[in-house]
This record gives C-alpha cells, sequence and structure tokens, in this order.
C-alpha cells in the first residue's frame, strides 16, 4: 500500500503544472534587507487530475517555498487543511534550512478521511521564521 501511495505520489507531481492554480503571497521581512531580514515566498497545488474528489480519495498536495533573503534561513514549513463544515486537518511540518534564493518543492500525500463533508477543501502551505508567518499558498479542491 506504502508503495502504491508513493507511485502515486511521484504521478502526482508529473501534473503538477496541470493541476489547480496556486496562489503565491510574497512575504516581507521586518525593515533594513540584508542576511537578517526574512523574506519568503509560497504556491501550494492540489494534484488529483479532477476537478472534484470522493472522501476517502488520496490527493497529492505539493507545495513550493522560496527564500527570497540574502542569508541562509531556517523555515518551518507547515501544511493544514480546512473542510467546508469546519473539519481541520493538521498534515505536516518540517523545518528546512534554506541557502539565499533556494526553492524547495514540498510533495504530501494525504488520505481524505471517509467522513470529509462535502464542499469545498483548502489545503495551506505555511512559511514561518519562530513563530512569524512570512508566506502562505493556498489551494482548493471540491469534495463530493
Amino acid at each position: 500500500m506504502k508503495v502504491r501511495i508513493s507511485a502515486v505520489c511521484l504521478a502526482l507531481l508529473a501534473i503538477l503544472f496541470a493541476a489547480h492554480p496556486a496562489v503565491s503571497a510574497p512575504g516581507g521581512g521586518a525593515g533594513g534587507g540584508g542576511s537578517d531580514s526574512s523574506c519568503a515566498s509560497a504556491s501550494a497545488s492540489i494534484v488529483t487530475g479532477t476537478e472534484t474528489v470522493a472522501p476517502g480519495t488520496t490527493v497529492g498536495i505539493v507545495g513550493r517555498a522560496t527564500n527570497c533573503s540574502s542569508g541562509k534561513k531556517r523555515y518551518t514549513i507547515t501544511f493544514t487543511a480546512m473542510s467546508d463544515c469546519g473539519q481541520k486537518a493538521d498534515i505536516a511540518s518540517s523545518r528546512i534550512a534554506f541557502r539565499p534564493g533556494e526553492s524547495y518543492m514540498f510533495p504530501q500525500s494525504y488520505p481524505l478521511p471517509y467522513n470529509t463533508c462535502t464542499g469545498p477543501w483548502t489545503a495551506t502551505m505555511e512559511v514561518s521564521d519562530q513563530g512569524r508567518v512570512l508566506a502562505t499558498g493556498t489551494t482548493t479542491i471540491i469534495i463530493q
């Protein structure tokens, strides 16, 4: 089963740019520029190959984060999701070191619970530095 999910996730990454459009929100550092200020951008996509999915379906969520500061930074990358009726899911969280200008892709495989309510389901990726959110990417799919 794990091999199948991994293979599905890799296949989903291959069709990433044919998926739902990503939303990007650059973050700004506190005054002054230079390597001491934090700067990041984020985007997220849900990769399924269809416009709607059923509860119980495993979806691929792909996030991209970029360090736009001039110095090396260590950012926390967090994935969460929210259903239309308020069901919240904490999907993954990692602390990653970025060199100046470096970007990373973060593929996540997430099995929607069978009790997920119908309607919009929104996945969010946040890039934060010491608890301060610098950038957020969100994407939505319809659960039917």
